[in-house]
């Protein structure tokens, strides 16, 4: 008999299964936005206030490794992003298209297929009336530029965003804008 040990395994996440891991989810937001090579600073109450939200809001996936919460996905349906530029994009349908908010893996977690195996399980459980997705990652942010990319998505935009390096240091951070149509063809044109 195989054993499941060490192998990453992928849960739906909503607004029913959100109490019972928000502390873990919110502890591994922080970690994953506030330390590393990638670091911002984000206020333990905004992190709360902002996950509580993007929960009610949207829904998502999580990755265990064992019983450890490894990583989170978030999304919601495009409308979502007020910064989307929806005009510019008619090809886009914001009411069709999903948004993926938030992708965080633990730092000693990275490198090992959880960003992927999150972002796959959700194109794979997505349902049919859905014809886009959309990411925006920091261009600094290479190694999630290049799992995207692996994934099929192109970069099409950009945006520039101030974030806090401190509580009293700001720094501006240059997103870009990835695309991935999940329908081609005649069956686009419905």
């Amino acid at each position: 008999m195989e054993s499941n040990k060490g192998s990453i395994r992928i849960f739906k996440l909503d607004e029913y299964i959100y109490p019972k891991f928000r502390g873990k989810i919110i502890n591994l937001y922080l970690h994953a936005f506030t330390t590393g090579e990638y670091a911002q600073y984000i206020a333990p109450e905004r992190a709360e206030s902002t996950l509580d939200e993007l929960v009610r809001s949207g829904f998502g996936k999580m990755a265990f490794i064992d019983d450890r919460l490894v990583g989170v996905l978030l999304c919601h349906l495009l409308s979502y992003d007020k910064e989307f530029p929806a005009d510019d994009f008619p090809h886009i349908p914001v009411a069709k298209s999903i948004y993926i908010s938030e992708v965080m893996v633990h730092t000693d977690d990275r490198g090992k297929g959880i960003a992927l195996k999150m972002i796959s399980d959700l194109l794979m459980s997505l349902p049919e009336t859905f014809r886009d997705v959309v990411i925006r990652v920091w261009e600094k942010n290479e190694p999630a530029l290049s799992l995207y990319r692996k994934l099929g998505f192109e970069p099409f935009y950009s945006i520039t965003q101030t974030k806090l390096r401190s509580p009293e240091e700001t720094f501006v951070m240059k997103k870009i804008y990835l695309h991935k149509a999940l329908i081609t063809g005649a069956r686009r044109e419905e």
